[in-house]
């Protein structure tokens, strides 16, 4: 700002001194008249140039002085000249002091020359007493504004970044406070930065799926304790009972015994199966099929299954050619047949569909069963989470079917999404991309 300031004002000083040597030549055109220079004029001229900074000379046709700013004036003139030099040299050591001379003919009423006059002034921009002066106080101006705004900076400066590292601060704390496994804190802190609101929420969130998995994991614990407990102790009842001899070891006790072990045989293929899943989610062996007659095929293999419920399944499905892994994309849908038949009702419809959409290939298994809980559904592809918390033996199992499920598809670059209300039913859609060559 201040080397703005000086730059035009140094354009304005120039401009300045530029018109008053233009008023002083056009003054001088009355200096002689009626044969005769005008002394007192001359004087008068001389003392306000001199005053400005400008020196005046005046000669006539003969070379002859008639008047002069360094003799008449000379006290004046070298005051003022002097006082100039000092003034530049404390703004600018290096400024140049040359003076510089003009020669003007002077002419008399009849056109004829009478003299010259020669006016003088520093080559370079020089400043008078009251430019110096007007210079000075916008310098102090300009350093208390700086001032100023130096000071409203680092103030606006402070306020900001106490409105950002107090919650950041905070945020820090409550990371710690979940690393250390408290889930259930929450971070009460109002901010009206967006950048600020959005990282508490995410904080927040963040600390409720972390309280959720961590509910999620103990109950995983409970759930195969339990899954694997039942079986074990009617095991050891049956086995117990008979060798103290209170039990003949009969057919149908041996029976009992084994479809005990073939329940924790399917509680560890189960896991196995997820554990296999997510070791070979991207080992896919692609090839062509034909949906129509693989969805045929599964329905026909369990179409018995739902017979045992009188159950109903419609099929509508297009010759559709579709790049997947057969096998795993069977499992897929087997689980999804398994589930609409296990929870669909004495009775009850499950409908099959699959179809072209929006550029992608949609397959839709949809049951009028006893649906999904509304808080439920965004939970129910998590590894072990089961809607069921009764430990059925009918709807048994340890959580992993749909988490089998949405694996498979993610893989096939698919997803899979649920509609569901409770007592009329869910409907699954998976939706694979188009990839028919």
């Amino acid at each position: 700002m201040n080397k703005c300031f000086k730059l035009e004002f140094t354009k304005y000083v120039d401009n300045s001194n530029k018109a008053e040597v233009k008023h002083l030549i056009f003054d001088l055109k009355n200096i002689y008249e009626d044969g005769s220079w005008d002394i007192e004029t001359i004087k008068l001229l001389g003392e306000d140039a001199i005053l400005k900074g400008i020196a005046l000379e005046i000669y006539d046709k003969e070379n002859n002085l008639v008047w002069s700013t360094f003799e008449d004036e000379k006290v004046l003139s070298n005051s003022t000249l002097n006082e100039i030099k000092r003034n530049m040299k404390s703004i600018d050591s290096k400024w140049n002091g040359n003076f510089k001379k003009y020669k003007i003919e002077n002419y008399d009423n009849d056109k004829n020359i009478v003299g010259y006059s020669y006016i003088g002034h520093y080559e370079s921009t020089y400043y008078m007493e009251n430019d110096m002066d007007f210079l000075n106080i916008m310098n102090k101006f300009i350093i208390i504004i700086g001032v100023v705004s130096l000071a409203g900076i680092i103030l606006i400066s402070i306020i900001i970044s106490k409105s950002i590292s107090n919650p950041i601060t905070k945020v820090s704390k409550m990371a710690k406070i979940i690393e250390e496994g408290n889930y259930k804190n929450k971070l009460d802190y109002k901010s009206n930065i967006s950048e600020v609101k959005e990282l508490i929420e995410s904080i927040n969130k963040l600390a409720d799926a972390l309280n959720e998995q961590e509910a999620l994991r103990k109950r995983l614990t409970t759930d195969i304790a339990h899954e694997l407990r039942t079986p074990l102790t009617s095991i050891k009842g049956h086995l117990d009972a008979i060798i103290d001899g209170i039990w003949e070891p009969t057919n149908e006790r041996l029976i009992s015994i084994n479809e005990e072990v073939s329940r924790l045989s399917n509680l560890v293929d189960q896991l196995r199966n997820l554990e296999k899943v997510d070791r070979e989610k991207n080992k896919l062996k692609i090839e062509s099929v034909n949906l129509k007659e693989l969805m045929q095929s599964i329905v026909y293999n369990y179409q018995s299954k739902a017979l045992e419920k009188n159950i109903n399944i419609k099929y509508e499905s297009k010759d559709i050619e579709v790049f997947i892994d057969k096998e795993k994309f069977s499992q897929v849908i087997v689980n999804l047949l398994v589930n609409a038949i296990k929870f669909t009702n004495y009775k009850g419809q499950i409908c099959i569909k699959t179809y072209l959409e929006n550029g992608y290939i949609n397959i839709s298994i949809k049951d009028n069963g006893i649906g999904i809980p509304k808080d439920n559904i965004d939970y129910i592809f998590e590894r072990f989470y089961r809607v069921d918390k009764s430990r059925n033996k009918d709807t048994g199992g340890i959580g992993v079917g749909l988490t089998i499920v949405k694996s498979i598809v993610n893989a096939h670059g698919g997803d899979i999404f649920v509609n569901s209300e409770i007592n009329k039913g869910s409907e699954f859609i998976i939706k694979l991309p188009n990839n028919i060559k």
